[in-house]
Formats: structure tokens, sequence, C-alpha cells
């Protein structure tokens, strides 16, 4: 039987998680163009962490209270622990990033060492015990299955957040792109880059709880890299920045299936190929 026809035929089996890879890729990518632009990458690597942390949270202190962690009532559900988390990252990195006292990266590295760190001693709590390793998936990204209710979680929170940025787009891009003039200007800036920032906190801890923390930073950085590459226009930028992350996370869960690797790296290291086309347009630029 060739490869593909077996893959084909198993449609039952990667439907679900194929479909929340791809809604968090595109998700991730899109948001993602404005972290890019905003020259502040590693918040969404902080983020991401810090949404870990949260899962982490969740599980320890639902053994704590001998509860199933994959049935646990809504107060310890991992999703709202995540979404807490990240969301309060979020705002002190909003808050922050313009600070000359205490630089933003500095701020950003502070929050992702004590996240990561977090991580690390509640993974080796002896309460956490078996479910360690699901925690780990979640940092490190292995979408092979995922809960029937998250398809939903994750459509649901995209089409929020495509909502927010319909609406407020416009400000959003003008705070990114000149936060100087739009202060000058009268606009709340302060006000826009918190909310852009919680839905970066949205996106991040979402996504992270379906396909794992290295596949979101990933999307939301190496997408928008190519689409800032090879777009001459912001909305080509967008648009080029989704359809790589979609293709990513296509190919590269296909790739998974194929050869028998990590789902999340798989989706990395494929969407990572298309950077190419953009660094030979450079070149070309260059060499002309």
């Amino acid at each position: 039987m060739e490869p593909a026809a077996g893959f084909f035929e198993s449609w039952f089996l990667w439907r679900d998680p194929l479909a929340v890879a791809i809604i968090a890729a595109a998700l991730c990518a899109f948001v993602g163009v404005y972290i890019v632009m905003k020259r502040i990458v590693f918040v969404s690597a902080a983020l991401s962490q810090m949404s870990g942390v949260g899962v982490a949270i969740a599980f320890y202190l639902a053994s704590v209270a001998g509860v199933d962690p994959h049935h646990a009532p809504l107060y310890l559900n991992p999703l709202w622990y995540a979404l807490g988390l990240a969301a309060a990252g979020a705002a002190l990195f909003s808050l922050n990033l313009n600070r000359r006292r205490l630089a933003g990266e500095t701020v950003v590295g502070l929050g992702y060492l004590i996240a990561a760190a977090s991580v690390i001693m509640i993974l080796n709590s002896p309460r956490v015990g078996q479910e360690a390793h699901e925690v780990n998936d979640l940092l490190y990204g292995n979408a092979v299955a995922v809960p029937p209710e998250q398809l939903k979680i994750m459509s649901g929170t995209a089409i929020l957040i495509g909502l927010v940025h319909g609406i407020f787009g416009k400000e959003f891009v003008f705070t990114t792109y000149d936060a100087e003039m739009a202060r000058t200007l009268g606009v709340r800036t302060r006000s826009w880059n918190l909310l852009l920032f919680l839905t970066f906190a949205a996106a991040i801890s979402v996504s992270t709880r379906a396909i794992g923390a290295l596949p979101v930073f990933a999307f939301m950085v190496i997408p928008p890299a190519a689409g800032l590459l090879l777009g001459q226009r912001l909305w080509q930028v967008f648009a080029i920045s989704v359809v790589v992350a979609v293709l990513g996370a296509t190919l590269g869960y296909y790739a998974s299936w194929h050869w028998s690797l990590p789902t999340g790296a798989s989706m990395v290291v494929v969407t990572a190929l298309f950077l190419l086309p953009g660094i030979a347009r450079l070149r070309m630029k260059g060499g002309s």
C-alpha cells in the first residue's frame, strides 16, 4: 500500500488533529505578523511558556484534589489557567515594552526564564506523576490526537480574534507601525497595545493547549518572516503568512505520519522551508 493511500484511508484518525493544527497555525501566523513587525519575537516564546505554566498548574491542582485532569470541573480546566497566565504576561509586556529603566527585552527574558523554571519544577513534582509527559507534550508539540471539544474551542477562538482584528485592525496597524505618531495624534496607544497583546495571549494559550509551545512559537515567527520577505503590501504579508502556515502544518503533519516523526517538530521544519524563496529573492535583489 502506498503511504499516501494509507494516509488518506485513515482520514478519520487525523481529521480533527489536522484541522486543529491548521487553524492554530493560521491564527498564530496572522497575529505573528504584528509580533514580527514590532520586533518582539520572544514575547511569543515567553507567553507560550507562561501558558504552559498555567496548564502545569492545572494538572498539579487536579492531582492535589484527586481529580482526573482530563475530566476536571470547570475551575480546574487547564485552558482557563493557560489563558489567565498568558493574559497576565501579555498585560505586563504591553506596559513595559517602552520603559527605559528596565528594557522591554529584559522583562520578556525574566518572564520566559521564570516560566520555564516553574514548568520544570512542576513536572518534577511527585504530585504530577504520570501526567508529566502530557504537560511535556504541550511544551514541545505532539498534535497526534486532540479531544473532540478542542476543535470547537480552537475554531471559536479563531473567530473571536478574527472579529476583534476585523473591527480594530486599523488601530492595531497604526500603533504597530508608528506608535509615536499615534500618541501625537491623541491615540490611546497603551489601550490598543494591551488589547492587541491580549489577542496574542488568547491565540497562544489555546493553540499551545492544542499543538504545543514549540510549533506555536514557530508559526508566530516563520510564516510572518516569509510574508515580509515575499510581500510588497501589508495585506500580502498577512495573506502569505497564513498560507505558509497552513501549508507548513498540513505538509508537516503528513511528513510526521509518513516517517513516524514528532508532529510538532515536523511542522516547524517543513514550515521553515518556505523561507527559502524569500531568502533567494532577497539575495537576487542584493545582487542586482
